[in-house]
């Protein structure tokens, strides 16, 4: 169906400059493969790949259920989530925004060993991360067109972000010291951290005009 085709294709774009950008997760993949062990970076990547399929799955079901038990309380949740996002829209636009994530992942990176060690820690890194949670639950609802089953094509959604995330941070953890350098560049990190606040606040005006009765 070509109208279900394009939200995908807009959803992943969305989604890239999110994964591209520098955070925790990103922080952690980079300095696992730099000052432990390549296996360490992998198994990172992969645990945050299942962390990014417990929190599609959950959003895809969670609020298939809410929207049907309480519209209104959905509604609420939502604009809960746009105001959350135009928060960290703003503070990303501010100056050494992505300072606490990166000095968060170096003392996380010093505690991790082989592979299974770096999936424990990506998995808890992305499930804690509520971040995740609010991108699924506002994006999901835009993204998701008339006509397809919610359930399925919020699950397809969420398969997008695994996909897309785990292929790029197995890129970073086997080449973490020459891309690490690059994207640790103040220069770089800066740009991405304004691109994503823009994409942010982009989201949370989206949210919020759709929920304004017409």
């Amino acid at each position: 169906m070509p109208h279900a085709f394009l939200p995908l294709l807009t959803f992943a774009a969305a989604w890239g400059v999110l994964v591209l950008t520098p955070g925790t997760e990103t922080a952690l993949v980079i300095r696992l493969g730099m000052n432990v062990s390549r296996k360490a970076a992998l198994g990172a990547a992969l645990g945050t790949g299942t962390g990014l399929a417990i929190w599609g799955a959950g959003t895809a079901f969670g609020v298939s259920a809410l929207v049907a038990a309480s519209p209104t309380l959905y509604l609420a949740l939502e604009w809960a989530g746009a105001l959350y996002l135009a928060y960290l829209g703003v503070r990303l636009l501010m100056p050494s925004a992505g300072a606490h994530d990166q000095a968060r992942a170096d003392a996380q990176a010093q505690s991790v060993g082989g592979m299974g060690a770096g999936y424990q820690r990506g998995l808890l890194t992305t499930c804690l991360n509520p971040l995740v949670g609010v991108f699924d639950l506002t994006a999901f609802a835009q993204f998701i067109p008339a006509g397809v089953h919610r359930v399925s094509y919020s699950l397809l959604l969420a398969g997008v972000q695994v996909i897309m995330a785990v292929a790029w941070y197995a890129v970073l953890a086997c080449l973490a010291f020459s891309l690490g350098r690059v994207l640790s560049s103040p220069r770089v990190v800066r740009a991405l951290d304004v691109l994503t606040g823009v994409v942010f606040l982009f989201f949370a005006f989206r949210l919020v005009m759709s929920g304004i009765p017409s």
